[in-house]
């Protein structure tokens, strides 16, 4: 790119950030929550059936109420799993059977159920929503629900050494091994109020809306906004503008767990992507090393979802 155009670039760049975090401020304005649910989770999954009972419960505890889940190509029993959460009326299950179509399964939702939930976010089943001093997500999003779309950032968790998965052993129990640092990279949460802006790669990670203004005469694209209230262009701004301390919430996103998982979905064909990058094995190792820390803030909740989960049992006595 030559100079100027990295100038022109970059003046635009400014201009929208300026917009977004002069224009539209004087604008924003709390949602009514009259729709059906407060917060939901539009989540595509593949084979995951050993983790969507765990998943589903946890983020039910911290406040989401309903789960949109959209079934790509499953073998395994992920339907004897998700059938009590369908029969209470907390799953939608959507057979979804396209190959590398999950942008399409969030266009999908936002076209079928957005009338449905005040907030949704595009969940994958390896993020768990990390409240760092709110008991729940609930709480932590109606101090910061003015924003259209807000983006929380992901804590990254690998193997922490192991080789096989505990299937006795919950995943945030046994995964605590993280990098050092929030990732420039993480989900949002969007005000279904709005509509999307486009359906594209950046919906997963980085969702715009059109906000109107002056009663639908303009709308404005909108970019999503961080906690401290600083709209972000992509995923590299301001994700570290801030002390990690004053951060309150974050998105732990288990993305390997122990080798014998990831060397699973290394042979597997991808929701996203055409080739998978697992198959590299650089790809791995350049998520694995920067592991160099612990984390347990997710453990605040680890008591409370055991119990549950059902998970104590009384010894049985002689």
């Amino acid at each position: 790119m030559s100079y100027v155009k990295l100038m022109i670039y970059y003046s635009l760049v400014l201009i929208r950030l300026l917009c977004c975090n002069t224009i539209i401020r004087l604008f924003l304005k709390r949602p009514k929550y009259i729709k059906k649910y407060k917060i939901s989770i539009c989540g595509i999954f593949k084979n995951e059936a050993l983790f969507l009972k765990e998943w589903i419960e946890y983020h039910e505890m911290i406040g989401v109420e309903h789960f949109y889940l959209y079934n790509n190509n499953s073998e395994d029993n992920y339907q004897e799993v998700l059938l009590p959460y369908i029969n209470r009326g907390l799953v939608t299950l959507i057979d979804w059977p396209y190959n590398q179509a999950q942008i399409k399964a969030y266009q999908n939702f936002y076209e079928t159920y957005r009338h449905e939930t005040q907030w949704v976010s595009f969940l994958d089943i390896d993020e768990f929503f990390c409240p760092r001093y709110e008991k729940t997500l609930t709480d932590w999003l109606l101090k910061n629900d003015k924003y259209p779309v807000l983006v929380l950032y992901w804590r990254m968790f690998g193997t922490s050494g192991k080789l096989y998965h505990d299937k006795e052993k919950l995943v945030i129990d046994q995964y605590t091994v993280s990098w050092d640092h929030l990732y420039h990279c993480g989900k949002c949460l969007i005000n279904t109020d709005y509509d999307i802006s486009v359906f594209d790669t950046s919906t997963h990670h980085l969702t715009r809306v059109k906000y109107p203004l002056w009663g639908n005469v303009l709308k404005l694209t909108v970019l999503p906004a961080n906690q401290f209230g600083w709209f972000v262009m992509d995923p590299f701004h301001f994700s570290k503008l801030y002390c990690e301390e004053k951060y309150t919430i974050q998105i732990n996103h288990y993305w390997s767990k122990a080798w014998k998982i990831y060397e699973g979905k290394r042979m597997m064909t991808d929701v996203y992507f055409k080739e998978n990058p697992k198959i590299n094995m650089s790809y791995f190792y350049e998520h694995e090393h920067e592991n160099r820390t612990v984390d347990y803030t997710i453990y605040r909740f680890l008591m409370q979802l055991k119990l549950k989960m059902g998970l104590f049992k009384e010894e049985e006595n002689g």
